[in-house]
């Protein structure tokens, strides 16, 4: 490839002093990887090849499906992404110029080779990949023991946090980032982390707003920077936290048992509701506010951070355990319920989840995940119209019931009990 044949001025100075030392001769062309696979994910690919030693990769990607060695020379294509020195396996999240992939849309690449910084040699064939939403093809992990009640992840999607029975900490890693080598593709490393609290609560929800926060029973309520080391805070309450959530500015909001709420910024917090209403189970922002929805339908949104709440009829008298924001709100509960609203305010019952099991979470991503009793999947684009997953030949991956799932940039993670956790990138 006539661009990339001119060597770059880096690796020529290191050739020149290798030759100058050793009396080596310049770098040269390698054969292409046989094996260049593009596996979609969620407005994502993965690219995987055999590596071979002493030798560098250049991986080239574009959107459509011509990227070929010659086009790329001819400069007919645009948003070209040119990789040297990519290692297998490579996710691609990006083209050239910054543009993010788009589900849906055909995108293709082919890898070269060189060594020591000499011309690539020949491209592969074309290899072709369409991204798609995540959600439909679900792995199972190693299962964690306890029962798990809730999960997070950090805005780059690379640390989960896994909370639970006994007041189990699990800090996991998936290796996805923005872009660059990864590993875990099909699961998370999950590690156990100490609970400094003593006497040690059940945790029940955990969210990532900056800093991870963490809560349980009798107020239990612990922080962390960094998803390892946790430091217990004084939540001023001594009823059961079911929820927290965060604005993603450092405020954060927990509510819970008799309709308890408290807000703080992650390490002060302080005591708006003492508790004398339905319990609250789920609490999620959006739309310049917070909404909390518990038992009984009852429901409660805040424009100010938190500090008062205002009821709103939402639409069912049910249970509701779940609540997310994507351009809607969807709140979900007992029997497939389901209620949506635009502004957090004005609510209407949508047709349920074709499920007669309870809803106990949802979290939006690119689209709306819904999880619930013996292993309930469920994904909808719209919030409106739902669909079981997964769909055959893909088989349900437990019948354990899931508490919770959080989205990441690459797909959704949900836990559940006997330490179930599921993955879908």
């Amino acid at each position: 490839m006539n661009r990339r044949s001119i060597p770059i001025i880096v690796a020529t100075l290191a050739a020149l002093l290798f030759i100058s030392g050793c009396g080596s001769k310049l770098g040269s062309s390698a054969s292409p990887p046989n094996n260049l696979l593009l596996n979609p994910g969620d407005s994502s690919f993965t690219a995987t090849w055999t590596m071979a030693g002493n030798v560098q990769y250049w991986l080239v990607c574009a959107p459509g499906d011509q990227t070929t060695d010659t086009n790329v020379n001819a400069n007919s294509l645009t948003n070209v992404l040119e990789l040297h020195n990519a290692s297998s396996p490579y996710l691609v999240s990006f083209m050239g110029g910054g543009l993010g992939l788009a589900n849906g849309s055909t995108y293709s690449c082919f890898a070269s080779a060189d060594v020591n910084g000499g011309p690539s040699g020949s491209g592969t064939p074309t290899a072709v990949v369409v991204p798609r939403l995540a959600g439909a093809i679900w792995n199972a992990g190693t299962s964690l023991g306890s029962n798990l009640a809730g999960v997070t992840s950090n805005t780059t999607g690379t640390t989960l946090v896994a909370v639970g029975a006994g007041g189990v900490i699990y800090s996991g890693t998936s290796g996805l980032g923005v872009g660059g080598v990864i590993s875990g593709i099909s699961g998370i490393n999950w590690t156990p982390q100490i609970n400094p609290s003593s006497p040690t609560a059940n945790l029940n929800a955990v969210s990532f707003g900056g800093t991870y926060v963490a809560v349980g029973s009798s107020g239990a309520l612990l922080t962390s920077s960094d998803a390892v080391t946790w430091t217990p805070q004084t939540s001023n309450t001594p009823y059961d936290l079911y929820a927290v959530a965060s604005n993603g500015s450092g405020q954060y909001v927990a509510a819970g048992k008799n309709g308890t709420i408290i807000s703080g910024s992650a390490s002060t917090w302080g005591t708006v509701y003492p508790g004398n209403g339905y319990s609250l189970n789920a609490l999620t922002y959006g739309n310049g506010r917070f909404v909390a929805v518990g038992d009984n339908g009852s429901l409660l949104t805040s424009i100010d951070s938190g500090n008062s709440w205002q009821s709103a009829y939402a639409g069912t008298s049910v249970n509701l355990h779940g609540i997310a924001f994507g351009g809607l709100f969807v709140a979900v509960g007992d029997n497939g319920t389901v209620v949506t609203s635009l502004d957090g305010v004005t609510w209407s019952a949508a047709t349920p989840v074709p499920s007669t099991n309870n809803l106990t979470a949802i979290d939006f991503g690119h689209q709306f995940v819904a999880v619930g009793k013996q292993g309930g999947l469920f994904t909808s684009v719209d919030g409106v119209t739902w669909v079981v997953q997964p769909q055959a030949p893909y088989t349900r991956p437990t019948s354990n019931n899931l508490n919770a799932v959080t989205h990441t940039p690459f797909g959704y993670v949900a836990v559940g009990d006997g330490g179930t956790n599921l993955s879908s990138f």
